[in-house]
């Protein structure tokens, strides 16, 4: 039996459109557990209504993170293979069929699926900006990863062996879960087409919003140490290049420049793969613009992983509502 897991907080705009695309598969799951967070925009009311005299829909009300409720989900779910995914997200209408796949052919304990960003019509410009700053493209998942839990399956054992989702982190509990599950030797499976979407952010207040907590749950969490490291050392090394450029010389700008290239040449990829239909200005003003997104980001990456390194040591780390 295959039970699929989700976690909800105030969808009522985009809850029924998600539900149609679980129930549109070409496999559809033996049971859907839904865990609300505490919604007040109607979804609660919504789902009860959903379930009622449906035996193969479950929904529970949970407080806490997200952590809290994708456990009390599992818990409370019958399968011993469990797909977990989020409402917000679309699917390919084989996502289902092809994740499952491995696990039951007993090939795998552990599988996941690439993914992409869901674009609408009305999405503007900054939309495919943010989206290239936080989403990979295609060619990325040509290589292993750590799987997003909108698009995992496992063996309910291996989320025993584990203790479950670390209720402990508020955000970034997914990786906390993946590198646990590598220590344990889980054999994963890597299905590498973008089979699951979802949107990204769509102002510069929610991506600056959305990239300090996760890094602030970095610090919590004690997660990419390095990277973190790194990047500070890079711009503090740029600042002292541009000081240096006015100085002494210009060369140092051209390095700067070309050190500024490398560093974003993976989100220009991403760039230019997800506006394969803009027009030649519109791309071009995006490549002007790329540069601009990513160092705003990183000022909301460097200014939250201190604190949660801060919030980790005094051991007050930060109540997040999941979703």
């Amino acid at each position: 039996m295959v039970s699929l897991i989700a976690t909800i907080l105030n969808e009522k705009d985009n809850i029924e459109k998600w539900f149609d695309g679980i129930l549109s598969q070409s496999v559809i799951p033996d049971e859907i557990v839904i865990v609300d967070g505490g919604s007040t925009d109607g979804t609660w009311e919504w789902l009860l209504e959903k379930s009622g005299g449906n035996k193969a829909i479950k929904v529970f009300k949970r407080p806490g993170n997200i952590s809290t409720g994708r456990n009390y989900a599992i818990k409370n779910s019958q399968g011993d293979v469990i797909v977990v995914t989020d409402a917000g997200c679309i699917y390919d209408r084989d996502w289902f069929k092809k994740i499952i796949q491995p696990i039951s052919s007993g090939g795998s304990e552990l599988s996941s699926t690439a993914f992409g960003p869901w674009f609408e019509d009305k999405d503007s410009f900054l939309t495919f900006l943010i989206a290239a700053a936080t989403i990979p493209s295609k060619n990325e998942f040509q290589k292993d990863w750590l799987p997003s839990s909108r698009s995992i399956a496992f063996k309910k054992s291996l989320w025993s062996k584990v203790g479950g989702y670390p209720e402990w982190i508020p955000i970034c509990e997914d990786i906390v879960f993946d590198l646990e599950l590598k220590k344990i030797g889980a054999r994963f499976e890597y299905i590498r087409e973008p089979l699951v979407f979802w949107q990204p952010r769509k102002t510069l207040k929610k991506y600056f919003k959305q990239l300090y907590k996760y890094t602030k749950s970095d610090g919590h969490g004690k997660l990419w140490l390095n990277r973190q490291l790194i990047r500070y050392i890079v711009y503090a090394f740029s600042a002292i290049l541009l000081v240096v450029s006015f100085a002494i010389s210009k060369f140092f700008l051209a390095v700067l420049f070309f050190g500024l290239f490398i560093y974003i040449k993976k989100f220009l990829v991403r760039w230019l793969s997800f506006t394969e239909d803009f027009n030649i200005a519109k791309r071009t003003m995006g490549v002007i613009l790329m540069p601009f997104i990513i160092v705003f980001g990183d000022l909301a990456k460097m200014s939250g992983w201190p604190v949660g390194v801060y919030e980790r040591r005094i051991g007050k780390i930060t109540f997040e509502k999941y979703l």
